[in-house]
């Protein structure tokens, strides 16, 4: 693998350079400020909303596929990244709030960006199950640009953008609550229930 160079100082490089990585990696993304608070979900009022239009299909962490097509009910979609501030608890607690009766139709997943087998290997020690998606290619990322780790999207059953919020959420809040079933309660009961089945 390396001539001429002895197996520890191969091993010892190597360890360097991986810590190298993990030091500069964050670095490589605008993150959530130590001290910052978690916050609700704000929702956008209906005739400011921003429409977008897509059809992806990313990765499935561990194994699969998802399509993801806006305009088709209530999408919430959580950029975010195993190695950021409070990473386990920010998907623990999305993973727990989708699971409520008031967000049927809530159909919810989490983004990232890194590499594939770190992240299933998060997934699995944490037991998510909620939808882990990777977009390493930066499919859904140029439609729906990913200015901070982490930044959530909510979109509305016309395909609009009713939430755009950076930083860390604060699922359980009143606040964010209050928002997702507003939203919900303008969807169609078609809506509501295959926004249930998908995020099973």
């Amino acid at each position: 693998m390396f001539p001429h160079v002895k197996p520890h100082v191969a091993i010892a490089t190597l360890l360097i350079l991986a810590v190298g990585w993990l030091a500069v990696r964050p670095q490589l993304w605008t993150v959530a400020r130590p001290g910052e608070a978690p916050r609700p979900l704000a929702l956008i009022a209906g005739v400011t909303r921003t429409p977008v239009a897509f059809a992806v299909t990313l990765p499935a962490v561990p194994v699969g596929s998802q399509r993801l097509t806006s305009g088709r009910g209530a999408l919430l979609i959580h950029y975010w990244a195993p190695w950021q501030r409070d990473s386990r608890e920010q998907a623990a607690g999305l993973d727990s709030l989708r699971r409520l009766p008031e967000l049927e139709g809530l159909h919810t997943v989490v983004v990232c960006f890194d590499p594939f087998p770190s992240v299933a290997r998060f997934v699995a020690r944490q037991r998510l199950r909620l939808s882990v998606l990777s977009d390493g290619r930066g499919e859904l990322r140029r439609v729906l640009p990913c200015p901070s780790i982490p930044y959530t999207y909510v979109l509305d059953a016309a395909g609009r953008v009713a939430v755009a919020q950076a930083g860390d959420v604060d699922w359980w809040a009143p606040g964010t609550r209050a928002t997702l079933t507003a939203l919900l309660a303008t969807l169609p009961i078609s809506f509501r229930r295959q926004g249930q089945r998908d995020s099973i």
